[in-house]
C-alpha cells in the first residue's frame, strides 16, 4: 500500500492507526509537499489535491475517516473495528463520522472566527447545530465510555475521535472539560499516541 501524506496534514492521524495496527512495514509513506498537491502529477492520483490518500491494489481511498474505516476492517484480526454483524458496529460508525463531519465542521468554522451569532442563525443547515450540542454529545459519549467508547476494548473510533478532541482542546476551540479527562488520559497511555504533540501540550 502507498500512503500519500504530509507530516503537517490530517494524515498524521492515519499514522496513529498504522502504529496501533502494527502495519508500518506494509505501507510505503510518500511525502507530498503542499506546493505539489495541486500539480498535475498528484491531481491524477487525487483530483481534490489533498492528503492523506491511500492506494491499495490500484484503488484510491481518500478522506481520513474512510482510510481509518478501511484499514481497521482490512486488518480486522487486530480487533480495532467491530464486525459487520456486531451490534456495536453502529456506535462505532457513529463516532467515526461524527468526528469526521460535525466535529471537524465545528472546528473549521471556529478556526475561521465565524461569529457565534452567525452560527446560531445558520444552525439548521450546519451538521453540528451549535456549540452546546457538540459539547453535550461529547460529554454524554465520554461519560458513558467504559472505559472506551464501545466498552472494554479500544477501537479505531477512540483513536480518531480522541485525536480531534485533543487537537480542538489544544487550539482552545473546545474546553478541557472534566468529562473528557479520563478518556484522554487513557488514550495518552497508548504507545501510538505518545508522539502526538497536542496531547503533550494540553497535559503540561
Amino acid at each position: 500500500m502507498k500512503l500519500y501524506n504530509n507530516i503537517q496534514s490530517r494524515g498524521m492521524t492515519v499514522m496513529l492507526l498504522v502504529k496501533e495496527l502494527g502495519i508500518e512495514d506494509q505501507i510505503e509513506e510518500i511525502n507530498v509537499p503542499y506546493e505539489n498537491m495541486h500539480q498535475a502529477e498528484y491531481l491524477k492520483i487525487n483530483p481534490m489535491g489533498k492528503v492523506p490518500c491511500l492506494i491499495d491494489q490500484g484503488v484510491m481511498i481518500s478522506e481520513v475517516a474512510a482510510i481509518f474505516t478501511y484499514l481497521a476492517d482490512k486488518y480486522s484480526e487486530k480487533g480495532l473495528a467491530p464486525a459487520l454483524d456486531d451490534p456495536k458496529r453502529g456506535a462505532y460508525l457513529k463516532w467515526m463520522f461524527f468526528a469526521h463531519g460535525p466535529l471537524t465542521e465545528f472546528m473549521d468554522l471556529k478556526g475561521l472566527n465565524v461569529p457565534d451569532e452567525q452560527i446560531e442563525q445558520r444552525k439548521r443547515s450546519l451538521t453540528f447545530g451549535h456549540e452546546e450540542s457538540v459539547l453535550a454529545f461529547l460529554k454524554k459519549g465520554m461519560q458513558e465510555a467504559n472505559p472506551y467508547l464501545l466498552g472494554e476494548k479500544i477501537s479505531a473510533a477512540d483513536l480518531f475521535l480522541g485525536y480531534w478532541v485533543i487537537f480542538a482542546i489544544y487550539l482552545k476551540i473546545l474546553p478541557y472539560l472534566d468529562e473528557f479527562k479520563p478518556f484522554i488520559q487513557l488514550l495518552a497511555q497508548r504507545d501510538s499516541m505518545k508522539g502526538v504533540p497536542w496531547l503533550q501540550k494540553i497535559n503540561d
